[in-house]
This record gives C-alpha cells, structure tokens and sequence, in this order.
C-alpha cells in the first residue's frame, strides 16, 4: 500500500480563460472588475480544495498503514501542513485592498 501513497500527487484542475489580475484591472471598468474577482475567488478555492484533498488522501494511508503511518504517510503530512498554511481562501476584498 505504500507504492501507491508515495506515488501520489494533486490532480490536475480545470484552467479557466485568462483575466488580468485584480490589481492590474481598471476600477471604472465593472465587467472586468467582476471578472477578475470571480477568477480571484475561484483560484483559492481550488487552492483550498487541493488542501481537503490532501487531508483525505493522509487519512487514507493513516487507516491503511497503522502503526507504520509515521514513515509511511509522513510525505502526505507535509503536504497538508503545507497547505493549511498556505492555501487559505481568501476573499476578493481583501485582494482589492492590497
């Protein structure tokens, strides 16, 4: 079971047309203000739901690995640490105030 848990890796998202970034948008141009928080939004979402995907994939190799899960699963620990810190959702406000 522990090929399969060290060969694991986050799956491949949709990718969405290209909208210039927030900070770039003009603020008198409301479609393409819309348009940029939307895409802001959607992307830390992704970033969090590959973070619940993690979670669930250590949980996994936990229950799989029992006693061995502290050398067995430790590649997938990191990899959720890693994400709760750094792919929180954030919101568009507080992307506009940067």
């Amino acid at each position: 079971m522990s090929t399969t848990a060290d060969s694991w890796e986050y799956p491949a998202h949709r990718r969405f047309d290209n909208v210039v970034p927030l900070s770039e948008v003009d603020p008198n141009d409301q479609a393409a203000l819309l348009r940029a928080r939307a895409l802001a939004v959607r992307e830390s979402w992704v970033k969090a739901m590959e973070g619940r995907i993690a979670q669930e994939e250590l949980k996994k190799c936990y229950r799989a690995e029992g006693v061995n899960h502290y050398q067995n699963c430790k590649h997938l620990a990191e990899l959720y640490l890693h994400s709760l810190k750094e792919k929180r959702v954030e919101g568009w406000r507080k992307l506009d105030k940067a």
